[in-house]
């Protein structure tokens, strides 16, 4: 990194100048501590009020006393260093070093004080001035912080130094043109590589991006080695679509001698994204030697459809001891979706211990594959085991009474919803799963009064609400109440398919056959595959007289393995 870039990006305040007349202070402070402990073999005392001491030795011990006040984080310690030295030593340096010392413990009300009693004896001293702006930072009073900066570059227009500053804080608070407006006007920093950096930066953000191009370019020429001014150059080039210049960006930032792994996962994007997959592994390779780099450059592969480079990544860390959780399961990901090996996913995310962070995500990935492969005993087993592991998951919990219940072992599902509703007692999502394997069981009254116990404890349930709301509808019994409860639902969720479908079923029921027609169509534009639905546009569309529109829903609906094909053949003879 360039030391101007790097200096002007490690902080939004610029350091005190006073630093190098400390140093020789405390050089002299080594020589005369060295004296004493010529004529006084014994320790030091911990107060210079022991022996008569100099003013100047006195601003050396007062000054080595801050120093170790800031070590230990000691603040009385350091108020009773900085009180001393202000009254032996009140120069600007001190108001400087010990507002340092109270904002690096973040405590703002006492360095502000500091500062303003520095500013009444020193009024136009910058760093002070900076000092100020930076305590009201710190309290996240952002607006007063940005005055103080632009009162001073208002009675000092030249001074390059603030503008840099105010510029900087500008851009950080997402005030883009503002920070545009500042940093292009004519100053004695306007040409200068690191306002022209910055300029870009509002620029990118304001989506001027050859204005910011034009900047970084010229600043880059100015000062070839700014590190940052290229990569922002680059990142550039790529908003613009111009992924072969930003290749060349990254490129030459690398012979420059940059060592950043980012820069490196961005050749290896842009590569992917101009579809040279070999290059971009060629790239990974070559990289640095870490594995964190080479598990997200593998996860660029996965991501951009390109398993078997990232395979060729992966596998021989797999290979070492003890790696990473993250290669197991990026290796079953790339199993599972590409090889379609559901087997061997499974074998390898059982090589993820059960205290990693990513075993329960693996738990989740093996349960559906073994229910995908139909090894239903092994999927309760595992969700058991992760239950046990941690009793507070309650994705473990449910994926088993799920699963229970799909597989029509209603009892054991059960049995399961009563041990979670000691855990969580009254849950409304609990209750109402427990409402659905009702349901599902052919227990319609049952799952009926748990669906009214849900809206009772949450009125804003929208599966809950549309059950009810539906299954009244269907019984063609309180209809008005039927609509309310499904409208009120849609509100919730509007775009839900089946909650449309309920809003059509409710209107056929009453008898408003265009609201119906109209709301089953807008169910079949969300692309729903479900043969009821079907079914109801084709009953709505007979009631209609439109035939052919009838013919249309049932024939659907047979194609989607109905409950019901020989009801429905029925329909479609009766047209």
């Amino acid at each position: 990194m360039s030391s101007a870039s790097t200096a002007q990006r490690d902080s939004i305040f610029l350091h005190s100048p006073g630093h190098v007349a400390r140093v020789a202070i405390l050089i002299f402070a080594c020589i005369f501590l060295a004296a004493c402990a010529k004529q006084q073999p014994v320790q030091a005392p911990e107060k210079p009020a022991s022996y008569p001491m100099t003013p100047e030795a006195a601003k050396v011990y007062y000054y080595l006393v801050l120093a170790e006040a800031a070590k230990t984080n000691d603040l009385r310690m350091g108020s009773e260093a900085i009180r001393q030295l202000l009254a032996l030593n009140p120069v600007a340096s001190v108001y400087v070093d010990a507002a340092r010392f109270y904002t690096q413990r973040k405590e703002s009300v006492l360095a502000r004080d500091i500062v303003k009693r520095g500013l009444e004896a020193y009024p136009e001293h910058f760093e002070l001035t900076m000092l100020l702006a930076e305590t009201y930072l710190n309290e996240k009073r952002v607006d007063e912080s940005i005055g103080i900066l632009k009162d001073f570059i208002a009675k000092h227009p030249e001074d390059g130094a603030a503008r840099q500053q105010l510029g900087q804080l500008l851009l950080s608070n997402n005030l883009f043109q503002e920070a545009a407006d500042l940093l292009r006007q004519k100053s004695p920093v306007r040409n200068t590589p690191v306002t022209r950096y910055y300029l870009a930066r509002a620029y990118v953000q304001l989506k001027k991006y050859k204005d910011a191009q034009a900047e970084l370019k010229k600043a880059v020429q100015s000062e070839p080695e700014f590190v940052e001014a290229w990569a922002e150059l680059a990142y550039v080039y790529e908003l613009m679509k111009d992924y072969v210049a930003a290749e060349k960006t990254y490129e030459h930032i690398l012979e420059l001698g940059e060592t950043s792994q980012e820069v490196w996962l961005r050749l290896i994007a842009l590569n992917l994204k101009l579809n040279h997959p070999e290059k971009a592994l060629t790239i990974a390779k070559e990289g640095p030697e870490d594995m964190g780099f080479v598990l997200q450059a593998a996860t660029l592969f996965i991501d951009e459809s390109f398993p078997e480079q990232a395979r060729e990544l992966l596998e021989p860390l797999a290979e070492m001891p003890s790696p990473p959780s993250e290669v197991f399961f990026h290796l079953a990901l790339i199993a599972f979706n590409t090889d379609k090996d559901l087997p061997r996913a499974i074998e390898l995310l059982e090589n993820i211990p059960d205290h990693d962070r990513l075993w329960g995500k693996s738990v989740r990935f093996r349960t559906h594959m073994l229910f995908e492969l139909k090894r239903y005993d092994e999927a309760l087993e595992l969700l058991e085991q992760g239950i046990k592991a941690d009793p507070s998951e309650r994705e473990f919990w449910d994926m088993r009474i799920d699963l229970l219940a799909s597989l029509k072992r209603f009892d054991e599902a059960h049995a399961a919803l009563d041990k979670a509703l000691k855990r969580w007692p009254n849950d409304t999502e609990l209750l109402f799963t427990r409402g659905s394997v009702y349901d599902l069981a052919g227990e319609r009254e049952h799952a009926l009064e748990l669906m009214e116990q849900v809206i009772t404890h949450d009125p804003e349930h929208p599966e809950a609400l549309n059950y009810v709301g539906y299954s009244l509808a269907d019984k063609g019994v309180d209809l008005d109440r039927a609509l309310v409860l499904i409208e009120s639902a849609l509100k919730l969720e509007p775009e839900k398919a089946f909650i449309i479908d309920s809003l059509a079923w409710v209107h056929f029921k009453l008898g408003n056959l265009e609201q119906a027609w109209d709301a089953i169509n807008r169910t079949i534009a969300l692309g729903a595959k479900d043969p009821i639905i079907w079914e109801h546009y084709g009953d709505i569309a007979k009631a209609m007289g439109r035939k052919t529109d009838a013919r249309k829903g049932y024939r659907e609906a047979l194609k989607l393995n109905p409950s019901n094909p020989d009801q429905l053949k029925k329909k479609l003879q009766g047209l």
